[in-house]
C-alpha cells in the first residue's frame, strides 16, 4: 500500500502538465490527479487521473477501499480516498 496526495492539474509540474494535457486534451484541466512521485518521469511512468475511478466501498485482504480504477481485465487500483480528498491511499490488485 502507499500513500499519494491529490492535487489538480495547476499543482503538477510543468512536464505533467503536459502530460495530461496529451492524455486528456481540453479537460486536463478540469481533472484531478494522483502525485507523480519526485523521482518518477512522464517517459517511465503513469499520471494517475481520477477522471476513470468509480466510487464503490469494499474490502479487499484487509484494505477498505472506496473508489477503484480499473488497469485490465485482470488488475485494479484500489483507492481509500479520505474524507477531505487530499490523500488517497492505494493498493494494487
Amino acid at each position: 500500500m502507499e500513500t499519494r496526495q491529490i492535487v489538480n492539474f495547476y499543482e503538477l509540474e510543468d512536464k505533467w502538465q503536459a502530460e495530461a494535457i496529451n492524455n486528456l486534451g481540453p479537460d486536463s484541466e478540469e481533472a484531478h490527479y494522483l502525485e507523480p512521485l519526485e523521482d518518477q518521469t512522464p517517459d517511465k511512468h503513469i499520471l494517475w487521473d481520477l477522471t476513470e475511478a468509480m466510487a464503490y466501498d469494499g474490502e479487499h485482504e484487509g484494505f477498505k477501499y472506496n473508489a477503484v480504477i480499473t488497469i485490465s481485465n485482470n488488475s485494479a487500483m484500489l483507492l481509500d480516498i479520505d474524507d477531505f480528498e487530499c490523500d488517497a491511499y492505494i493498493k494494487f490488485i
